[in-house]
């Protein structure tokens, strides 16, 4: 979900105000409020109302007026690109959250660590993955 926050800053960026006396806040609030939205929107997206309404108004102030309806354009669109992602993989996980490693630890819990970026395991869990591509290889065969 890190690339859909960084997306949505890199599109965001250029339009940021430029008299600011520090730019680099300016830049630091941007990527966080798009990393909360995201992150926001990962753990549970259903209860989640109107995120790309939610992002533009904890935004909107670091924008000048004449450009806060491209803003809310961009944000829209990104937002709806991650929206269908989250449905498409919730459809294949049969899960809502995605920032959780899917291994279960020795006493059959499931993990609470957040799993590396394009894996479904965290650091720990990730020689997993491999077994199960193993597992499929040796079937397949």
């Amino acid at each position: 979900m890190c690339r859909f926050s960084r997306a949505l800053y890199r599109d965001l960026h250029p339009h940021l105000l430029e008299s600011q006396i520090r730019p680099e806040l300016g830049q630091r609030l941007l990527l966080s409020a798009c990393e909360r939205t995201v992150e926001r929107m990962a753990r549970d997206h259903r209860r989640f109302a109107r995120p790309a309404a939610s992002l533009f108004s904890d935004v909107r102030a670091l924008f000048p007026v004449s450009r806060q309806l491209l803003v809310y354009d961009i944000i829209e669109a990104r937002i709806n690109t991650a929206l269908e992602y989250l449905d498409v993989e919730i459809a294949e996980r049969g899960s809502a959250d995605l920032l959780r490693c899917r291994a279960s630890n020795r006493k059959g819990k499931a993990c609470q660590r957040v799993p590396v970026t394009g894996s479904d395991y965290c650091p720990s869990h990730r020689y997993l993955e491999k077994l199960q591509k193993d597992r499929a290889d040796a079937l397949a065969v």
